[in-house]
């Protein structure tokens, strides 16, 4: 059930509109907060939010900074003057504390696509607010790559400008051999199998844009902060986490960077950390050709992590 929008403003004086969808009747097993990717909007989660509901889940949705329908598109791509990829992090941590403070059921989760999985990470780092968390079609880079991501981004601001609309970053980023390798059709191809779901990406003025040098810089740097073992370390290693990715998923290096994350929590000393790995699956698992097997995997592990019992017969299909 949609509930009435409202607007929260940060420190920095900036807006975030927040989109509570609330669970119909019965009783509501927890609250999900859901980060979206780069260069893509909330209302490309809403079958994945109305399936929580129906489950007993009220969800919040909101469009991160330089992101969202109800910007203009030539403000689309654009974080912040400095430290943007740490105000993401911040924004996320106040629409958690709101999402708490409105908690109807006993559990908060935060779940993170893509550039929401760096988001999401971080959010975990900052804050103890989470009481398990969902990391989808994340990415781990190495100190190598990050240290040439943001060496490259850095000689592009200062050369173009933060607001330079950069084709070179976007293809540096993401058209990348394993991610030309997807190229069926298109050149989104790597999003997902589904044509179907390429097309309305394709089509949509909200997703895909190009963005600036200056986004391009917050995002390595965002991925880079999240990854390093003394931040990660900030989680509560009792947090219940589980990461999600397809074994064709190019963000994640095919699985690659996804299992060498995953250890890294385990070693850590993380205790209740899992992950799977979804074969053939690309990089949008809410969109893939098996999504309500997906869906239906997510929603028994929101069952667990709050102690809910599994709606009888309850399936997308």
């Amino acid at each position: 059930m949609k509930a009435e929008d409202l607007i929260l403003i940060h420190e920095d004086g900036c807006e975030t509109t927040v989109y509570p969808f609330l669970a119909d009747g019965g009783t509501v097993h927890g609250t999900v907060v859901i980060l979206h990717g780069l260069a893509e909007h909330h209302n490309r989660y809403r079958e994945f939010t109305l399936f929580l509901n129906s489950c007993g889940y009220d969800v919040y949705l909101y469009d991160h900074r330089g992101h969202g329908t109800d910007k203009k598109l030539e403000e689309l791509g654009y974080i912040a003057d400095s430290r943007g990829w740490e105000k993401l992090i911040l924004d996320a941590v106040d629409v958690l504390s709101y999402a708490s403070e409105k908690n109807r059921g006993g559990k908060l989760i935060l779940f993170g696509h893509s550039m929401g999985s760096l988001i999401a990470r971080g959010a975990t780092q900052y804050s103890q607010l989470a009481d398990a968390a969902v990391f989808c079609g994340t990415t781990a880079p190495s100190a190598a790559q990050s240290f040439s991501g943001l060496a490259v981004t850095s000689l592009v601001r200062l050369f173009r400008g933060k607001r330079h609309i950069s084709p070179f970053l976007n293809r540096a980023l993401f058209e990348r051999r394993q991610y030309r390798a997807l190229s069926e059709r298109t050149s989104c191809d790597w999003l997902t199998r589904s044509n179907a779901a390429v097309g309305l990406y394709m089509n949509d003025p909200y997703c895909g844009f190009i963005c600036t040098a200056g986004l391009y810089h917050d995002l390595v740097k965002l991925a880079s902060v999240v990854t390093k073992p003394a931040n990660i370390k900030k989680t509560p290693r009792n947090l219940p986490i589980i990461f999600l990715s397809g074994d064709s998923d190019p963000v994640g290096g095919c699985g690659d960077e996804v299992i060498r994350l995953f250890e890294t929590y385990k070693k850590l000393g993380f205790a209740d950390v899992d992950c799977i790995l979804y074969e053939n699956c690309r990089h949008e698992l809410l969109n893939e050709l098996n999504r309500h097997e997906i869906m239906n995997d997510i929603l028994r592990y929101l069952n667990r992590v709050t102690g809910a019992d599994s709606p009888s017969g309850q399936r997308t299909r």
